[in-house]
């Protein structure tokens, strides 16, 4: 398959796990164009999670603001108030399951990738977090009136030979959350 080809494919998966995502947090989210960048601020904290393997490599960087973070936290009903170093590791959370979603996916097009670990920023700019000489594509989301970023930055070395066109449906596949040990 042709590397333009497996970027857009990945890009379309990464931009359905996004909404996937948010969807499972019971979120009301609507895509928003990109114009939206220019409106989310430098304070929000942003989390990203690197994967590869011999034939791609990607980041993939959410950028949610405070009220998103603490209105999502799994925590008990009238708790309103989350301290900060939980938000950081519900960020890093949150990102992983997005990794972890997007990671099924390309199972699915026999593409097997190496997930690294998250890693939380605050005040940082995304675009000297993100790796050079990549394929960049962010996608807006609207989360209950916040604004909302994720983002893929992805390398495809040469044509990637190992990655099938067509899904395939693996019936033995695990179930999400699911822990498998070899």
């Amino acid at each position: 398959m042709k590397k333009e080809d497996v970027i857009h494919q990945i890009q379309c998966m990464f931009e359905e796990a996004c909404a996937q995502l948010f969807e499972s947090l019971s979120c009301q989210v609507t895509e928003l164009e990109p114009s939206a960048r220019t409106v989310i601020g430098a304070d929000v904290p942003i989390a990203c999670v690197d994967a590869g393997s011999d034939e791609i490599e990607f980041m993939i960087a959410m950028q949610l603001p405070l009220s998103v973070l603490t209105m999502t936290y799994p925590v008990l009903e009238g708790v309103t108030l989350v301290k900060e170093d939980r938000l950081e590791d519900w960020i890093s959370e949150l990102s992983n399951q997005l990794v972890g979603r997007l990671k099924r996916k390309l199972i699915s097009h026999e593409c097997y990738v190496v997930l690294g670990l998250p890693t939380t920023y605050f005040g940082a700019d995304l675009e000297v977090l993100l790796q050079n000489n990549t394929e960049r594509l962010t996608y807006f989301f609207g989360i209950d009136g916040e604004i909302c970023a994720c983002t893929i930055a992805l390398e495809v070395y040469n044509d990637a030979t190992n990655y099938a066109i067509e899904a395939n449906d693996h019936e033995d596949e695990q179930n999400e959350g699911e822990l498998e040990l070899f």
